[in-house]
């Protein structure tokens, strides 16, 4: 098997992954492109772009693979409108329509619509979520642990990973779920579902965990063999509106936040700090279980629960493992994951199959490109002889500087493809990006990318001897250097770069470094609050307008905004 295309869809974060001659091409969401946050629609523009980037016609493709089975979901579905009737009136006839008409034809849309007479597979979503973390990791043998809200049945399953095979050896069905328990407290926090989650993360800090004795337990209850469950009588997940029962507020006794404006009280804080410290305690109760009962420190995680980048730095300090998470561990990630599965099965391969990884696996745009869009929309611009040393200077002014260099970042992290930098030095820098650059909470963080050499000067290395991806929080051993991207519970979430992964933006990171003394900057994602992150030029132009930014670098071309009152 040589060229296989993997497609998620028609669930939230639609995506495309190409692998061809065993590497990975191209891997991208559709939300980059179509510019609709988080766009669940079969992924287009997405299948196209990784078509012309692996120089390939549909019909040369030896394989598509979807990263779930359609039809033990929808069993799943009818399922659940059974026992919930009444209650699950409005998921019969919203969820189940869309099912019928999107995502259960779904080979016959490829079919149809792209002329493809190839084999189309279907795998299970955690086997999918599971591949894309054990098989873009360094072991040889591993647990693989999948934890997100719900796949086909599943809402967490182990993976023994070992040479090229990967077998289920433990799975957890719905109601019960982890991701789903966090997503109710994020919508109970006044977040949306599905993409305020790392808000409560984010929040966690400014409280204590008081609430803890009333979610594990009650709510939440964890079993000695490292399994869980929830207390259904707590939730209705049928309600498309509103996933928690009124016992629920009667039991925690707080209010929910239901509007924007609601106030966000101590004890709010206090129990986001709850539920991120009972998630923590649940996956620790579990990965000790499966150490005790394989003896393997090696983990893997995929699925949305592993981007809580607080639990994950946890498990390591608490556990001893080592750690492999691939950067789109949530939905997205399953494209990638599907195709890697397939290209491994279909290879024949007994020797042991890795696949070399980059996250910068999106789209690029041309030098010719780039000046036709600023051309075409009078914008005035110049050329950088010394980009690198040009923005360095720049931050270390206070300037706030995005930059569009090579291709997108493969899952939700900006990891310096399409970045928004700034001095990370001083406090007000936080108050400033939040208020004028992202327009979003007060209370969200930001986060560091240091130079690898410099990383276990400035941060808790977890024993790891890089963590280029942004998938761990860890201490600041210099908060004083670093305050602007020091959390309230003094860590960072953090980026390392060297040289050889991303030369343009460790070059920016040096010059700063040699300024001011300090070899790390702060790192947001180049998008405003509610859009995906840009792409293209013409997305950044967009973006650089609507916001407080000063300066926007495509690769070496320099957009700066005009002082008020100058022609």
């Amino acid at each position: 098997m040589e060229r296989v295309i993997g497609i998620s869809c028609h669930y939230h974060d639609s995506a495309v992954a190409l692998v061809d001659r065993g590497g990975i091409v191209f891997a991208m969401q559709e939300e980059r492109l179509s510019r609709n946050k988080h766009d669940s629609r079969f992924p287009t523009l997405a299948l196209s772009r990784a078509l012309e980037v692996g120089q390939l016609r549909i019909e040369g493709l030896d394989e598509i693979a979807f990263y779930e089975n359609p039809e033990v979901k929808f069993d799943r579905i009818w399922h659940q409108i059974l026992h919930d009737w009444p209650n699950s009136k409005e998921l019969f006839s919203v969820h189940t329509p869309y099912f019928w008409h999107h995502r259960r034809p779904v080979e016959q849309q490829i079919r149809a619509n792209y002329d493809y007479r190839g084999p189309v597979t279907f795998s299970e979503h955690h086997r999918s979520h599971a591949a894309s973390a054990f098989y873009t990791s360094p072991f040889e043998r591993a647990l693989v642990v999948t934890l997100d809200g719900i796949g086909e049945f599943e809402t967490a399953a182990v993976h023994l990973g070992e040479g090229n095979s990967l077998a289920k050896v433990k799975s957890i069905h719905f109601p019960h779920s982890l991701g789903l328990l966090y997503s109710v407290f994020t919508q109970y926090l006044g977040f949306e579902v599905n993409e305020g989650e790392y808000k409560v993360m984010g929040l966690a800090p400014y409280g204590e965990p008081e609430y803890l004795d009333r979610i594990v337990g009650p709510i939440l209850r964890l079993a000695t063999d490292g399994s869980f469950s929830l207390d259904p009588s707590f939730f209705t997940f049928s309600d498309r509106g509103r996933h928690y029962h009124p016992r629920l507020i009667d039991f925690l006794g707080i209010p929910p936040r239901t509007r924007r404006d609601d106030p966000m009280t101590q004890a709010h804080k206090n129990l986001a700090a709850s539920m991120q410290r009972a998630l923590e305690v649940a996956m620790a109760n579990m990965l000790r279980a499966l150490i005790k009962e394989y003896g393997i420190r090696d983990v893997c995680f995929a699925g949305g629960v592993a981007l809580n980048c607080t639990a994950n730095a946890r498990m390591i300090r608490e556990l001893g493992i080592r750690s492999h998470i691939h950067p789109a561990a949530g939905d997205a990630g399953t494209a990638l994951g599907v195709a890697l599965d397939a290209a491994v099965r279909g290879s024949g391969r007994r020797d042991t199959m890795r696949f070399a990884f980059t996250p910068y696996l999106g789209m690029s745009y041309s030098e010719a490109a780039t000046e036709m869009t600023f051309k075409l929309n009078d914008i005035p611009y110049r050329r950088s002889p010394d980009v690198a040393a040009e923005i360095g200077a720049k931050l270390a002014r206070g300037e706030v500087v995005a930059i569009v260099h090579g291709r997108d970042e493969w899952g939700p992290r900006a990891l310096g493809a399409r970045s928004i930098l700034a001095d990370p030095r001083g406090p007000e820098m936080k108050d400033h990006l939040n208020a004028k650059i992202k327009f979003r909470e007060e209370f969200r963080p930001f986060a560091p990318v240091v130079l690898e050499e410099h990383y276990g000067e400035y941060f808790e290395t977890l024993g790891m001897p890089s963590s280029p991806y942004m998938l761990y929080t860890h201490t600041s051993l210099q908060p004083e250097k670093t305050a602007a991207v020091t959390h309230a519970d003094q860590t960072s979430r953090v980026q390392t770069v060297s040289r050889t992964q991303n030369a343009y933006l460790y070059g920016i990171i040096d010059e700063f470094r040699k300024i001011t003394g300090v070899p790390v900057i702060t790192n947001t994602s180049f998008n405003l609050k509610g859009e995906p992150m840009v792409s293209s030029p013409s997305d950044a132009l967009k973006t650089f307008y609507a916001s407080g930014i000063d300066c926007l670098a495509v690769e070496d071309f320099l957009v700066e905004k005009q002082p008020e009152g100058s022609a």
